[in-house]
């Protein structure tokens, strides 16, 4: 009896466990789509697409990494913000060094609740990820690390789909949480 009460408490936590991981990343997609709702009013643009793990100017006016001044090994694919702001005006950083105004989250997450990295993705003709579709828009990818360990479990992924938060609908490891619908 000891032994299956135990079993259940178990089974209860890992449970409870997962769902706070989730709730976690809705979290943080909530709070990012305020973020970047802030920042289009003081700037008139999107901030750019960056590098996973990188902010893309929510924390300060320009792309950076948090985990650079922490000290973490980066690998070279990723030591580098990746700013791609070609939906900017030509001048985009002198503008934003002009404008900002945040900022505009309390921190950067430096993990997903997996231990991966977040990776904000400006999709203005939308993608295709590892073959799911991705409608034009801001995205914030919950993903895995720079060594794309610490995936989503597919249980959680699925939960996330279930509630609407991947908006690549796929069981892939990674989860595209929409901040902003682009209309063409």
């Amino acid at each position: 009896m000891i032994a299956i009460i135990g079993i259940l408490a178990a089974v209860i936590l890992i449970g409870l466990n997962a769902s706070r991981e989730t709730a976690k990343a809705e979290t943080d997609q909530r709070e990012m789509t305020g973020a970047i709702e802030l920042y289009f009013i003081d700037i008139g643009f999107y901030p750019p697409d960056v590098n996973r793990g990188w902010d893309p100017g929510f924390i300060r006016a320009l792309p950076w990494n948090p985990d650079a001044e922490a000290g973490e090994t980066i690998p070279p694919e990723y030591a580098s913000s990746g700013a791609n702001c070609s939906h900017c005006p030509p001048d985009w950083q002198n503008v934003i060094q002009a404008r900002w105004n945040g900022p505009y989250l309390a921190s950067w997450p430096r993990t997903t609740p997996w231990n991966g990295k977040y990776d904000y993705n400006y999709w203005a003709d939308g993608t295709t990820r590892y073959g799911c579709v991705v409608a034009a828009g801001i995205y914030v990818g919950v993903q895995g690390d720079y060594l794309n360990n610490n995936t989503i479990p597919a249980p959680a992924e699925q939960r996330m789909i279930d509630k609407g938060f991947d908006s690549d609908h796929c069981l892939n490891g990674e989860s595209q949480m929409l901040l902003w619908l682009l209309n063409h």
